[in-house]
């Protein structure tokens, strides 16, 4: 039985991928702060929780997989930039943490778990900031990846770094944007938003859950993979496409802020994660809007 290790087993994709997992028939160790308060991992005798200050290095031995999604998001939002980096700083600290009981404990594979942000434009067209808030994010998660990839190479560890797109879905309590558009679409709020020509990527969680056992199980050592689409669309589509979904009225006011997203696309290869593993992102859209929203409105 293969050995799955999760660190950050209780967030929105830590608990979706432990889940799947265990209906594989895999063993999974999760590691977190607390316990599943939310109940988002599923009762099973394959399942082992330990805090991360108290790993009993017998049961993470030789682990086949080791996955890195833990990371405080809850400071994101805020607006002050030096603490910004300094919640940047301990998530960094943590993940080294992380990468240090992966090597004692002599995992075999370590997969960090990234995202789009570390690929961001430092300044637009006039050499203005863009997304400042998004970018130290980014970079938080381009240095502990790189120090991650580092000490793997070190330890004789196989290592990928999984670029996650925006992943959306049922059970995500952080009310992130793709759910704050369906709640508003639902209402016939009008939407006042960024210009419509800006490129984005929207992944249902399924997608990204099973992206992640390719790039665990498949993916070429000492690789980066983009998880997401192979084909990019825009900001417009993607929020066109969702009123049509939900049969909204709302109206949709592009070009009222001028904060961009800045995701820098061409410097991901979009085609390498299907070319080396034979992965593609295969959710039907509409579908997987609508579970979402029926999720949203049994939470609301």
């Amino acid at each position: 039985m293969k050995k799955i290790v999760i660190a950050g087993v209780t967030g929105f994709i830590g608990s979706s991928l432990c889940n799947k997992f265990l209906e594989m028939g895999y063993q999974v160790i999760g590691i977190g702060r607390s316990d599943d308060t939310l109940g988002r991992v599923h009762q099973n005798s394959n399942y082992i929780f330990m805090k991360q200050d108290q790993i009993d290095y017998n049961l993470l031995k030789d682990a086949d997989i080791f996955y890195q999604l833990a990371w405080n998001m809850g400071l994101y939002n805020t607006k002050d930039n030096i603490l910004a980096c300094d919640t940047e700083l301990e998530n960094v600290k943590l993940s080294y943490g992380i990468m240090d009981i992966a090597i004692k404990a002599n995992a075999k594979k370590f997969v960090f778990i990234g995202s789009i942000s570390q690929e961001m434009y430092y300044f637009d067209e006039n050499r203005e900031l863009t997304n400042v808030k998004g970018r130290i994010y980014g970079l938080g998660k381009e240095f502990a990846s790189n120090l991650c990839q580092k000490l793997a190479y070190d330890a004789n560890i196989e290592y990928n770094l999984a670029i996650l797109a925006n992943t959306y879905g049922p059970n995500d309590y952080n009310n992130k944007a793709v759910s704050q558009f369906i709640n508003k679409m639902v209402q016939n709020e009008d939407l006042n938003l960024i210009s419509e020509k800006d490129l984005a990527d929207w992944v249902y969680i399924d997608d990204t859950v099973e992206g992640l056992i390719y790039i665990g199980e498949k993916g070429i050592n000492m690789k980066s993979y983009y998880l997401g689409h192979r084909e990019i669309k825009t900001f417009g589509e993607y929020m066109r496409a969702l009123k049509e979904t939900l049969h909204s009225t709302s109206k949709l006011n592009f070009d009222v802020y001028e904060e961009k997203l800045g995701y820098d696309y061409s410097k991901v290869d979009l085609e390498a994660l299907y070319q080396d593993t034979g992965f593609s992102c295969h959710a039907d859209f509409d579908e997987s809007i609508l579970k979402t929203e029926k999720w949203l409105r049994k939470k609301r």
